[in-house]
């Protein structure tokens, strides 16, 4: 492959990732505020089946975005290796990739993934089994009915 053909491939990679991130953002504020908007605790049974439902969606998204991760620091690590070649000596976006590789990018994106999925994981499954209702305030005061 040239050059040129890794970038578009790297290009379409991230954003697949960007989509993964997205999706898995918009999942997460979803249920945080699911959570925090039903003002009732979660039977056994519903939080059995939010713990097996979201712990499938977290680990396929998991794997799937490092993965991505892996694959894009591949061709990361495969347009370096063609760093000196004729067509890639003055050429900015190469060396824009090459020093990605020679920082590690691929190394800190797969920490950053493994990190936030199971920092949100832990945050998620604390407010499944910590979920209660919200105590009633008996100090509001009864409105008038107007007749």
């Amino acid at each position: 492959m040239t050059p040129y053909e890794l970038l578009d491939l790297a290009l379409s990679l991230s954003n697949r990732i960007d989509t993964h991130w997205t999706l898995f953002i918009s999942v997460h504020l979803a249920l945080i505020g699911g959570i925090i908007y039903v003002d009732r605790p979660l039977f056994r049974n519903e939080k059995i089946a939010a713990i097996i439902i979201y712990t499938g969606f977290a680990l396929v998204n998991f794997l799937m975005m490092r993965s991505q991760a892996l694959f894009l620091g591949s061709i990361y690590q495969q347009i370096f290796a063609m760093r000196e070649q004729a067509c890639c000596l003055d050429n900015s976006v190469i060396s824009y990739v090459v020093s990605l590789h020679e920082w590690d990018s691929s190394a800190k994106t797969l920490t950053s993934i493994m990190v936030t999925h199971l920092l949100m994981y832990i945050i998620l499954m604390l407010s499944i089994f910590y979920d209660r209702a919200l105590p009633k305030n008996k100090n509001v005061k009864k409105t008038m009915k107007i007749k």
